[in-house]
């Protein structure tokens, strides 16, 4: 992973992340307030507050508050948006309608990831429309995004493009592929190498790709419309 000296030090000053080796670095939820947003996180869509998972702090995001307010799913983009990017990036508002139907929160204190690893653990806790959990990677400042998810309702890893407010999808992994269990921790995992894409989940590769080009841009989560579900162990190298 090639990390600037800036995002070292913004890592260093805006969040706990925890240096695991030379270039690697895991996200440090110990000091996080339970029942508060998350402050590793920069929640940009949906809800995501701290949360336990018995003793142990954990990233949830929350469907339910989604589908109440589906008549105006824009409202919290269009805040949280004006924070993160400027409220003068008109490019990013126009894709708000589309945008708004997958939660997502940008990972704070890194600035630009490019070639490496980013994995995480995640436990699949509700969602009647949708049971997804992603990484969110290459995030642009006009709000075009890539990201990698594994669909509880389909039990298989997917990789997509949100590109000029529209979402589509470049590749799925074979349905049924990986039937895990719910009341279980599980590992989502994603490599890139130039345009060399792959996915993983619990350690077996279940999708390949050739990107069009090389990522550079912001990192953090993924999730789809009223899916549930809690994250921990985010790690990148």
């Amino acid at each position: 992973m090639k990390i600037s000296q800036g995002s070292l030090l913004a890592a260093a000053v805006v969040i706990a992340m925890v240096s695991l080796g030379a270039s690697e670095l895991k996200v440090d939820l110990s000091k996080e307030q339970i029942g508060k947003t998350p402050k590793a996180f920069q929640p940009i869509v949906g809800t995501w507050i701290v949360a336990t998972d018995g003793e142990n702090p954990v990233i949830m995001v929350d469907g339910q508050p989604w589908v109440s307010r589906q008549d105006n799913p824009t409202k919290l983009l269009l805040d949280s948006a004006r924070k993160f990017y400027g409220a003068t990036n008109e490019q990013f508002m126009d894709n708000v309608k589309q945008f708004a139907y997958f939660p997502i929160a940008i990972l704070n204190g890194l600035d630009n990831f490019t070639d490496g690893t980013v994995s995480l653990k995640f436990k699949t806790i509700g969602g009647r429309n949708d049971r997804c959990s992603g990484i969110l990677f290459n995030v642009k400042p006009n709000g075009d995004w890539l990201a990698v998810r594994y669909n509880d309702t389909e039990n298989n890893i997917a990789l997509w493009t949100f590109h000029d407010g529209v979402r589509r999808l470049m590749k799925f992994g074979v349905r049924n592929a990986f039937v895990l269990d719910r009341s279980l921790w599980h590992e989502l995992k994603m490599t890139v190498q130039g345009t060399d894409f792959k996915g993983w989940i619990d350690g077996t590769l279940g999708l390949e790709y050739s990107l069009k080009e090389p990522v550079s841009g912001r990192i953090g989560l993924w999730s789809k419309t009223d899916s549930t579900s809690y994250f921990k162990d985010y790690v990148v190298n």
